[in-house]
């Protein structure tokens, strides 16, 4: 069936099990779907079938069995037509409502026995009731339907209610499963507002049975899995531990097939009742979001731990091998419908849902968690794209985020900004202590150069790329002035290999950009480029890569190039410092004249007018402090007095920012020394150098910093400053000698490189 099929067909090609019907069914969709069929033969197959439908007063089984597949092609252009009685021998409404009623003469359906032809005709009848996830689709399918028709479908909806404790039901029998979920999903399309409360409350816990039986099926699957590679010893024989594992992970059992239709019915009212919270649109008005909202986490969280054990089942096999880890993946291509529906799903799931569902993973205590399964979701052997966009979705998402990225308990804490009093008494934490996790370890710290020689859209250059972009995404969503952004941005600078910048320049296309300037045609830029430059300058405006990742299946080396647009723009956002380094050491100079160019161009301008719309917005409080901005000279003046003296500091940023240096000068001093004078540029120089793009923050601490040294507070013999250029501390670590004040970043790092812990400027001993 075709992914861009707008109906949701209660008969699919995959349902016809003999090979001739399979082909008989495909081959009537294609003619329809390429306009080779139209009304005239729809209605022509429709008379075929209505007049070979009985033999006499008997049914003829064989065309009663093939009937549902071909009217669920054939109705949407007989609902058009109208069928009127010049074309056939009755109206289409006339046998519809014939087919209704002869399908309510049967029992409820949970009473199906096998053999019996009531479930051909329950499928007739459901076929002729196409739904769709789009809310106007649906609109325009009701319209198509009378009100006693309708009528008879509510009807035989609520007989299914009829059998004691109908709701709790569990049968062996695969068909009725898949009855009820197809029935629920034509109900709730044809009938919904005409639902009770009872109505509800049976869609509800039909759709929770069917798909709680999936997942009771594969926490077994994810714990036999686990349970089979902790038992492995290395004296077994590697081919026989594959086929092991191949038979724990080869499901038959017909709870996924029967969660699908579940997940089908589910996901098409989730997106009609979407569709009336945004639209106001009438329809569903029977269902109250208190009633939904509940139910709908329920469900989603059951959807979550389906993902959360595939992802699982994976992890742990490939701890044993990346065949071990392939052979799971590829019980997820056998039923890619299936988990095509749960990542769907996945996306829209609540962060409660989320965090319940994470919880609920972490109490199994199996040898891999639930950020595990993600990141073996996302960087699988056997890739289902739907799939990995909704792990990394998930990932840079909250509650998961805080936990996706740093490894065992260090995840980066989101403090709340530091105040102005006291806030130095708040450390920085040891860098040794923080570890990324080993899922993207490699792939940040431990780059191989290899990976600049392989293909444009090689399954490590994608892995790489989205690893980056779920840490750049991390860095920019923790609030600045934090311990735990601080920490972690000094932890990349310091260990992440810079190779990473060199292979995105390997989809940049900068020899486009060279071409283009010498043309000095700005409005005609070519495609290639164009997709890169609007990544990037997205990236910076919005500090998320997310549309970007969002576009990038079915990999292509285009999509590569605007990944790789986004995560540079990104990283100049969250990382200037990291990239102007890898600049700045770049030995071959016309490439480094490229990037700059590129840079200036394409990214600087976005980012310096964020830069001084920040600066703009920030409320510095102050009489004795003042900052105006000149946009078009791209510079920011700090006017600070005191107690009959003053400074005027500017703050120059260079048209390829951040890739040059941001230049401070002093323009005006009153009764400053010229000792004073140069350490106050010196300060404000240090302060906007490290605050990796914030310079609002910058120069906000440059003026605490100054107001401290007015009300006598000793600066840092060692950096010569008040306040920490880093962690924003004051000078708190004394001497007990000479009574001098460090802060205790700056002694930590002298008593590192000194290799002696004395006091850098009596020598005593510390």
């Amino acid at each position: 069936e075709d992914a861009e099929e707008p109906f949701l067909r209660a008969n699919h090609i995959e349902d016809a099990e003999e090979p001739f019907l399979r082909a008989l069914v495909s081959l009537i969709v294609t003619l329809f779907k390429e306009d080779l069929w139209r009304e005239e033969e729809a209605m022509a197959a429709f008379k075929m079938l209505t007049d070979k439908l009985f033999i006499g007063e008997e049914t003829s089984q064989n065309c009663l069995r093939i009937s549902p597949f071909i009217m669920s092609i054939i109705i949407s252009p007989l609902r058009k037509s109208g069928v009127s009685g010049e074309d056939t021998h009755l109206p289409l409404e006339v046998f519809l409502k014939g087919w209704l009623e002869r399908s309510l003469s049967f029992p409820p359906v949970v009473l199906l026995q096998s053999g019996e032809d009531m479930q051909d005709w329950f499928q007739l009848v459901i076929s002729c009731y196409p739904v769709s996830k789009k809310a106007e689709e649906t609109k325009e399918l009701q319209r198509h339907v009378s009100n006693e028709e309708r009528t008879l479908l509510l009807d035989l909806f609520r007989k299914q209610r009829q059998v004691p404790g109908a709701s709790s039901v569990v049968t062996q029998l695969p068909a009725v499963q898949i009855l009820l979920a197809r029935l629920i999903m034509v109900a709730v399309s044809y009938c919904g507002n005409d639902f009770n409360e009872e109505d509800w409350d049976f869609v509800f816990s039909n759709l929770k049975r069917l798909i709680q039986s999936a997942v009771v099926v594969m926490e077994e699957t994810s714990e036999n899995v686990n349970d089979f590679i902790s038992g492995v010893s290395s004296m077994d024989k590697e081919d026989d531990t594959l086929e092991g594992l191949g038979h724990i992970v080869c499901i038959s059992d017909p709870s996924i097939d029967n969660a699908k239709n579940a997940l089908s019915a589910f996901s098409l009212l989730n997106a009609l009742v979407q569709h009336k919270s945004v639209e106001g649109e009438d329809h569903l008005n029977s269902l109250a979001d208190e009633i939904w909202d509940p139910v709908k986490d329920r469900i989603l969280e059951g959807v979550l731990r389906l993902f959360f054990c595939t992802g699982l089942a994976e992890a742990i096999a490939a701890s044993y091998s990346p065949v071990a880890a392939s052979i799971v993946a590829s019980f997820r291509v056998d039923h890619l419908q299936f988990w095509e529906l749960v990542a769907q799903l996945v996306v829209d799931s609540s962060p409660r849902a989320r965090d319940r569902a994470v919880r609920a993973v972490e109490f199994w205590g199996l040898s891999k968690g639930a950020i595990s399964s993600l990141y073996a979701i996302m960087f699988s052997s056997k890739p289902i794209p739907s799939l990995q966009l909704a792990a990394y979705i998930v990932l840079s998402t909250e509650p998961i985020s805080r936990l996706a990225i740093v490894a065992d308990g260090n995840a980066s804490p989101s403090d709340e900004s530091l105040s102005d009093q006291d806030s130095g008494n708040v450390g920085l934490p040891s860098e040794e202590k923080l570890r990324l996790r080993d899922e993207i370890y490699c792939m940040v710290e431990n780059l191989n150069y290899e990976l600049l020689d392989t293909d444009l859209t090689a399954p490590e250059r994608v892995q790489t790329f989205l690893a980056w972009s779920l840490l750049l995404s991390h860095v920019n969503s923790l609030p600045s002035l934090t311990e735990g952004r601080e920490r972690l941005v000094h932890y990349i600078e310091r260990t992440a290999n810079p190779l990473i910048l060199d292979s995105l320049f390997q989809h940049i296309p900068l020899e486009q950009y060279m071409a283009q300037s010498l043309k000095k045609k700005d409005g005609d830029i070519p495609i290639e480029l164009s997709v890169v430059t609007s990544a990037a300058t997205r990236a910076i405006t919005t500090g998320s890569s997310l549309s970007t990742v969002e576009s990038l299946w079915p990999i292509e080396s285009g999509k590569m190039a605007s990944l790789a647009g986004a995560i540079y723009g990104l990283m100049l956002r969250v990382l200037p410092a990291y990239v102007r380094e890898w600049y700045s050491e770049m030995r071959d100079r016309s490439a480094s004249s490229l990037i700059e160019a590129f840079t200036r161009s394409w990214c600087s301008p976005s980012l310096i007018k964020n830069e001084l719309s920040q600066i703009k917005k920030a409320d510095f409080n102050d009489e004795s402090f003042s900052v105006s901005i000149s946009k078009s000279a791209n510079e920011v003046v700090a006017t600070y007095t005191k107690d009959e003296t003053g400074m005027d500091l500017v703050i120059r940023l260079p048209v390829s920012y951040p890739l040059r240096p941001v230049d401070v000068s002093c323009t005006k001093s009153i009764g400053i020394s010229d000792a004073k004078q140069r350490k106050w540029l010196m300060s404000m120089l240090m302060f906007v150098r490290n605050q990796n793009g914030a310079l609002a923050e910058a120069i906000r601490i440059w003026k605490r910093n100054s107001d401290k040294e007015f009300e006598g507070v000793e600066d840092c013999p060692i950096c010569y400053s008040v306040i920490h250029t880093v962690n924003h501390s004051l000078p708190r670590r004394a001497c007990t000698t000479c009574k001098y004040k460090f802060h205790k970043a700056c002694l930590d790092k002298w008593f590192l490189t000194s290799h002696k812990k004395v006091c850098p400027l009596c020598q005593s001993p510390c």
